[in-house]
């Protein structure tokens, strides 16, 4: 069985260096910056393999720090820098991508690499990883082992899905879903938790929280 090969992007949205992005980036097998994410890094300890956009977001006091980094100037206006990125790595043969840096600083950009998930989807197993839960996209099934309490939100974000779930407090049996807010902070009430889409598919969030406000740490 070929081993799994995993690659970090991280993007310019909001990142903090946790205990969990420490183990994050120190098993994989790549750590790729989409331009200004380079940004994050210069204070880490952490150096990516490459640099990869349209260069306009990147302080030119990361790339004098990064200087035998690889760099690839992209300025393709068809790509956003953390598309480019993927693209990259989906080259390079890596089967799973997680992005860091994705959300936080404009809903926009949020938004718009949520939606790379969904993009990607058949070509690469990708997650948005950040301080408060890792999302990722389900077109058919998926099964997952989780905290009983953890708190998981079910959210249809274009087009319309039915959607039947085990393992979660709230179950659903085949209901139709469709962009709306009744997904948000459901709880897992199984040690297995299995998710069914028909339709276009869904965004699972994984919170890192329990239903009584505990964190869930590692």
């Amino acid at each position: 069985m070929t081993d799994i090969q995993k690659s970090v992007v991280i993007g310019n949205g909001d990142f903090i260096l946790n205990d969990r992005i420490k183990a994050l980036l120190d098993s994989s097998e790549r750590i790729v910056c989409a331009d200004g994410g380079a940004n994050h890094l210069t204070d880490t300890g952490y150096s990516p393999v490459l640099i990869i956009g349209d260069m306009d977001s990147i302080l030119p006091a990361t790339v004098k720090k990064f200087n035998k980094t690889e760099i690839i100037e992209d300025t393709d206006e068809n790509t956003t820098d953390s598309m480019k990125a993927i693209e990259y790595e989906i080259s390079q043969g890596m089967d799973e991508i997680v992005l860091l840096g994705a959300t936080g600083k404009k809903i926009d950009h949020s938004l718009a690499n949520l939606s790379l998930l969904k993009r990607y989807d058949q070509l690469a197993r990708l997650t948005i990883l950040d301080d408060f839960a890792e999302t990722v996209f389900v077109l058919k099934d998926l099964t997952f082992e989780a905290e009983i309490g953890r708190k998981i939100s079910l959210m249809v974000l274009g087009g319309s899905s039915w959607v039947t779930t085990k393992g979660l407090k709230w179950e659903l049996d085949g209901e139709l879903q469709s962009f709306g807010p009744f997904g948000v902070s459901n709880q897992v009430s199984e040690p297995s938790v299995t998710v069914k889409v028909f339709g276009d598919g869904l965004f699972l969030f994984k919170l890192f929280e329990k239903s009584d406000g505990t964190p869930i740490v590692g």
